[in-house]
């Protein structure tokens, strides 16, 4: 018996409550089969880098952790143990064999983050005491990198999968079952189990209108539709069994993003939402994003990082921070930010941008935008897939942790881009809301910004039923405005599922044809977005 596993897993429990009682002949753990710390060090610590919170992403396997010597040893024991029971058990564990029986147990992305803010050291490092924002970086940058790939090339082989996210009450079912369920969500409109995070800047509308995060101090991120973070809940008998968002897109890449998006990202969904809630809290950090160019040849990320903000709920107090004012020399800029940091001063009415924001304004944040969204506002941001932000002036405030936020102003440097001005942004960076097109009960308008961009999002407003297509394309919808709504099949290919208030639906590329409509009879206007990867033809 094989009992692989993610990270975090108590195995120490899995052998005292469980191996050690069926009496096995021999017991193998994969901990003990790890690389000496200095080869185990020498191996990643140029992954891991000196920064406090980027470091490059990884490439390879997770045969980096492991002493190939040792694991040698282990498959000879195995061989030559000839009767009684043999369990082979921790992360990796596979690479030893795969056994008769292969068990997987897998655990969300954020129970491990979790874990990383307690005592919990990253893999091999023994460092329970180091910087949380560090031990999650390492886990980003290196550790989910090899434990991904790693779980990918065994979907097919699992026996069992143990969801094991809650330590009292895991949940065992067969490795078929758990396909099953892949395929399902593959194939059907899903929600993501959604989640909540304090921020130092953070507010309450979460709480207040989705009654979400209420064991939180705040709610200044809400987690509603990244595959990359997030997972889903599935019911299987009478448990729940949380899939996690990146496993769907890894089984069953083609069926979930189409050709087209799986041709371009690979095995990664290049759409996502969440919410940034300032209601009653403070701004953001003024931020910036890199480009293509800077990710890659930085953090060996193949992808640079752009966003947009959408305003769900508004206030007048809010406005958003962006672009640098007209005139402004990049080099004068960056050292006033470099200044603040000793003064503890910076004159943002001097420098960067201020618009005021209303709800349904919508405005596109390209690489090298300084940014930030104000307080006592509620912003949906669309992403594309992008991870590195560079904060460059955090108002000087403390984190909880006692520490002051990371400022990365000698990466933010290299990013900037001091033609994003006021007139530039005025006439690219805000959406002018276009209609584009109108039927019998509703409207679509253009909500996107700039031309070419890639991420495409369009507004309907609607009273009655209005027909989509995924077009092979993996879809992510959002309802602004209205309590609920339906999403159907035309063909009754899939059971309906609703929609509410500021909830996303993801719509794998293998649907092809459905419909949103109005729950309930209404005179009232929806509004749902529609978000997409808009690559074009390339065959017109």
């Amino acid at each position: 018996m094989v009992i692989d596993s993610y990270y975090h897993i108590n195995h120490k429990e899995l052998r005292e409550y469980f191996i050690d009682n069926i009496k096995p002949q021999l017991v193998i753990c994969t901990d003990d089969l790890r690389a000496d710390d200095d080869i185990l060090h020498e191996r990643l610590d140029k992954f891991i880098t000196n920064d406090r919170i980027n470091g490059v992403f990884a490439i390879g396997q997770i045969d980096e952790y492991f002493d190939s010597e040792k694991i040698k040893t282990a498959q000879e024991l195995i061989h030559n143990t000839t009767q009684g029971m043999i369990v082979v058990y921790g992360i990796g564990a596979a690479l030893v064999t795969k056994g008769d029986i292969l068990v997987y147990n897998n655990i969300t992305i954020q129970r491990v983050k979790d874990g990383y803010l307690s005592s919990l050291s990253n893999w091999g490092m023994n460092n329970p005491h180091e910087d949380p924002l560090t031990k999650e970086k390492i886990f980003n940058f290196v550790e989910a990198k090899y434990f991904d790939n790693h779980k990918r090339h065994l979907f097919n082989d699992m026996d069992y999968v143990i969801d094991g996210d809650d330590i009292d009450n895991p949940v065992m079912v067969t490795g078929d079952d758990f396909r099953k369920t892949l395929n399902y969500f593959a194939s059907h409109p899903f929600k993501l189990e959604p989640f909540f995070n304090r921020g130092v800047w953070g507010g309450h509308w979460c709480k207040d209108v989705l009654k979400g995060g209420l064991d939180r101090e705040n709610t200044a991120w809400g987690m509603t539709g990244w595959m990359n973070f997030q997972n889903a809940l599935a019911k299987l008998g009478n448990h729940e069994f949380r899939i996690v968002g990146r496993d769907i897109v890894q089984y069953k890449p083609i069926e979930f993003l189409g050709n087209q998006n799986y041709f371009w990202f690979g095995y990664n969904c290049p759409l996502g939402c969440d919410f940034l809630d300032t209601w009653g809290g403070g701004n953001l950090s003024l931020q910036v994003h890199p480009d293509i160019s800077y990710a890659q040849e930085e953090f060996n990320f193949p992808f640079g990082h752009y966003e947009s903000y959408y305003m769900l709920d508004t206030s007048e107090n809010s406005q958003v921070y962006l672009g640098i004012k007209e005139g402004v020399k990049k080099d004068d800029l960056v050292k006033a930010f470099k200044d603040a940091q000793i003064t503890g001063k910076f004159d943002d009415e001097k420098w960067i941008n201020h618009f005021p924001m209303k709800n349904h304004d919508h405005i596109y944040i390209p690489s090298g935008t300084i940014h930030a969204s104000g307080k006592d506002t509620l912003v949906l941001e669309i992403n594309p897939i992008g991870f590195q932000t560079f904060k460059l002036w955090d108002w000087g405030r403390i984190d909880a942790d006692g520490k002051p936020r990371p400022i990365n102003i000698d990466h933010g440097e290299k990013v900037i881009q001091e033609r994003y001005q006021t007139q530039f942004v005025k006439d690219q960076l805000i959406s002018k809301k276009a209609e584009i097109a109108r039927g019998t009960g509703w409207r679509k308008e253009h909500s996107g910004t700039m031309e070419y961009e890639l991420l495409k999002v369009d507004r309907y407003w609607f009273n009655k039923p209005i027909f989509f297509e995924t077009k092979d394309h993996v879809k992510l919808h959002v309802l602004v405005e209205g309590e609920e709504a339906m999403i159907v099949s035309p063909n009754n290919e899939f059971e309906p599922i609703e929609m509410h208030y500021a909830e996303a639906v993801f719509i794998p590329a293998s649907i092809g044809q459905y419909v949103i409509k109005p729950k309930n009879r209404s005179d009232e206007d929806l509004a749902v977005l529609e978000i997409y990867m808009d690559m074009g033809n390339a065959y017109q």
